[in-house]
């Protein structure tokens, strides 16, 4: 061997052991460590695609986006024209959620090879990402035309057509997948999904356990996992794997913070910091944990959206409450450590509440701002005289799927008829037209507060297999699923309003 030979393969065993270790250093959230190593590979191979998607993730982990998206675009600029390095890089983009330039660079691969399977089924992901549903149908099309036993083409088109409210053709394909090749764990994570939407929650859970006994470790098989044993009121098995929802990145905000999350330990002489996760919805359902926690505690520092703030503020004046900063230790931005142990606050909630019988029949009430509720009984009075009732009826976010869960605001004329009863919007998006409508065609009216801002409906698993919602004891739960009818349910809850009302 000569030599140069030598040389060369010296030089390739460093570039993969550096490799190595970025991807190590990498899985440890050691993100700035791995970005050295990435980096070192780079300057030997600036076209090492393995260093190139390590050191983009690595980029985008430490809030350096515009970083990663100009190392892509200049591997983009220079990449060969190669079916498979090009198809490797459109993934990388893919891994940073760098969907337009994926997508040039998968056309691009296409054009090359136009029947390569695995580039028609992942670039029809990228489109259906940003929105081009009917071109990833046809891209996916095309690929079980070219292969008609492409399992995953029929379980990507199962996911886009559920997604589309196309239930019954998305099972169809679910099960064409699973019969070409049933070691796909993703088919069966997106079944059990389709189930959860059909209701069929028992038949989600074996979907699932298949799913899981394919791929142990596949963490969105897990997190569903969780909230269907929630679903299905098996609370404590549902708590123990709710965790994975952060491995999955399906719960947000990720705060890693090693060695200080709450491992159910006595907290009687610690301080704790709990920290919202999701959006309002889930940090008003958790909050109704933090009595309890304070109570155990020797301190509770709540942080939270800016926006609630001041009614957390006024609710628990004995725990500090502060906006929320997303830094944490394992992202090594958190300057000041001035607790002894944190945790989201799903946490404490799978903590405090692991079986339904541990939820209190009363809960302390959130303590609104008194100057503004008599601003608001002030512009209530000015309605006239009788009972005011609040009305929410649809969601901020409507696609094809989501319509069959929610109602029409004609769909509540028989509560508009009852009378001398007032009817306050209690609705976050634009509802003028509805409105108009209804005045027009019915002459009823739904009468709006200036500013008044609020949110949407909770998730179902929040229910814990229970008839209610056992965060929130005093409240009534109506279920509405695609069989609902809806102008039947408008009617119940219509009766049982006159029934409270006494009318």
């Amino acid at each position: 061997m000569s030599g140069l030979s030598k040389r060369r393969i010296a030089v390739d065993g460093e570039i993969e052991k550096k490799l190595a270790q970025g991807k190590r250093l990498q899985a440890r959230e050691r993100y700035a460590d791995a970005e050295a190593r990435y980096r070192k590979v780079l300057a030997v191979d600036p076209a090492h695609i393995g260093a190139l998607t390590g050191l983009s993730q690595c980029l985008i982990a430490l809030e350096r986006a515009p970083e990663a998206i100009a190392l892509l675009d200049r591997a983009a600029e220079a990449a060969v024209p190669e079916t498979g390095y090009l198809f490797d890089l459109a993934t990388a983009c893919a891994l940073v959620g760098y969907r337009h330039q994926a997508r040039t660079v998968y056309r691009r691969a296409l054009e090359l090879n136009p029947d390569h399977t695995s580039v028609l089924i992942n670039l029809a992901n990228v489109e259906n990402d940003l929105g081009e549903t009917q071109i990833a149908v046809d891209l996916l099309s095309r690929a079980i035309e070219v292969n008609p036993n492409a399992a995953r083409a029929w379980t990507n088109l199962g996911k886009i057509l559920t997604g589309t409210n196309l239930l019954d053709d998305a099972l169809a394909c679910y099960r064409r997948a699973i019969e070409i090749d049933p070691n796909i764990s993703q088919a069966w994570t997106n079944l059990a999904a389709l189930y959860e939407i059909l209701g069929r929650f028992e038949d989600a859970l074996d979907a699932l356990q298949k799913s899981l006994t394919i791929d142990p470790d596949c963490d969105a098989a897990r997190w569903n996992l969780a909230r269907t044993l929630l679903t299905l009121g098996q609370t404590e098995a549902g708590w123990d794997m709710y965790g994975f929802g952060f491995a999955c990145r399906e719960r947000q905000p990720h705060r890693p913070f090693p060695g200080l999350i709450w491992e159910g330990e006595d907290l009687s002489d610690k301080t704790v910091m709990v920290w919202r996760e999701q959006g309002l919805g889930d940090d008003l359902i958790f909050s109704t944990c933090y009595s309890d926690l304070i109570a155990r505690a020797g301190h509770v520092i709540i942080e939270t959206d800016a926006r609630l703030v001041p009614l957390y503020r006024r609710t628990w004046p004995e725990a500090t409450v502060r906006a929320e900063t997303m830094a944490s230790t394992g992202l090594g931005n958190y300057p000041n450590v001035d607790f002894d142990l944190t945790a989201p606050a799903g946490l404490v909630a799978g903590r405090l509440r692991r079986r339904v019988a541990d939820f209190p029949g009363e809960i302390r009430g959130l303590q609104p701002d008194p100057a503004r509720v008599a601003e608001c009984r002030e512009w209530l009075a000015t309605l006239g005289p009788g009972p005011k009732i609040g009305l929410s009826w649809t969601s901020g976010k409507i696609d094809d799927l989501r319509s069959a869960y929610y109602t029409a605001l004609a769909d509540w004329k028989p509560l508009f008829e009852t009378q001398d009863v007032s009817i306050v919007n209690l609705q976050y998006t634009n509802v003028d037209d509805e409105a108009e409508a209804l005045a027009r065609d019915f002459g009823f009216t739904l009468h709006r507060m200036p500013g008044l801002d609020l949110y949407g409906p909770k998730r179902i698993w929040t229910r814990l297999g229970t008839a209610g919602l056992p965060w929130f004891p005093a409240m009534r739960c109506y279920p509405i699923d695609r069989s609902t009818d809806r102008k039947s349910l408008a009617a119940r809850v219509t009766a049982d309003a006159k029934a409270f009302l006494g009318k």
